[in-house]
C-alpha cells in the first residue's frame, strides 16, 4: 500500500479524536520563531493539526501540503475563508522554485524513508538562515508504538531526537532538540554558506 492510499482511507475519521489545540502545538510555532513576516510551508499537515497555533502567530502566508487527496480537502475546508491559508494536494518532492522562511513537519517524519532525500529537499526550499521544525506532540515509544500499526512500507522507526537530528548536519545548526515522554522536536536553521 502506498502512502496516499492509506492517508485516504483514514481521512475520513482523522479528526476524531482531535482535541483543539494545545501546549505542544503552541510550543512549536514558538520555537519555530513565526512572526507576522513568515511564510510557511507545513510538509504531510494532514487535516490541519497545525493551523489554529500559526493562526494566532499571525504569519504572512501558510502553504500547506499533503499527498492525500482526502487530507488536504478537509484541511482546506477548515480554513477555506482565510486568505494566509492556501492548501495543496502535493508531493514535497514536486515543489520547485519556491523558498519559504520556515518549514514544519509535524506528526509526520517517520513517513519519509529516505531522511536523506527529506533534508535535502527541506534545505533548498529554505531560504538562507531560514528554520525546519521536526515535531511529535507525543514521546519517541509512543509515536514508534503508533506506526507498529502502520505497514512497514511507508513508514521508518524514530530514533532520538539527538541521533535524528545529526541527519540534517550537513546543511543545518540544529539548536534546539527535545524529548520527553510526552513531546519530541529538533529545530535548526539552515546555513547560508551551504550550497545544495
Amino acid at each position: 500500500m502506498d502512502l496516499r492510499t492509506y492517508f485516504d482511507r483514514m481521512a475520513e475519521h482523522w479528526d476524531d479524536e482531535v482535541t483543539s489545540i494545545d501546549e505542544a502545538r503552541r510550543t512549536i510555532v514558538f520555537l519555530s520563531e513565526i512572526g507576522e513576516q513568515t511564510h510557511i510551508l507545513d510538509v504531510a499537515c494532514g487535516t490541519g493539526a497545525m493551523f489554529e497555533a500559526y493562526q494566532e502567530k499571525r504569519p504572512k502566508h501558510v502553504t500547506a501540503i499533503d499527498l492525500s487527496e482526502k487530507m488536504a480537502a478537509k484541511a482546506a475546508d477548515k480554513v477555506k475563508n482565510n486568505p494566509m491559508f492556501e492548501v495543496r494536494c502535493e508531493d514535497l518532492f514536486q515543489i520547485q522554485d519556491e523558498r519559504y522562511d520556515c518549514i514544519v513537519i509535524y506528526n509526520a517524519y517517520p513517513l519519509f524513508t529516505d531522511k536523506k532525500q527529506l533534508v535535502k529537499k527541506v534545505a533548498e526550499l529554505l531560504k538562507a538562515d531560514g528554520r525546519v521544525t521536526i515535531a511529535h506532540g507525543a514521546g519517541k515509544e509512543v509515536i514508534n508504538l503508533h506506526h507498529s500499526n502502520v505497514p512497514e512500507e511507508i513508514t521508518s522507526e524514530l530514533l532520538s531526537a539527538k541521533d535524528e537530528s545529526k541527519i540534517w548536519d550537513e546543511y543545518f545548526d540544529i539548536d534546539t532538540v527535545v524529548d520527553t515522554s510526552g513531546f519530541y522536536l529538533f529545530s535548526g536553521k539552515r546555513y547560508t554558506t551551504k550550497d545544495i
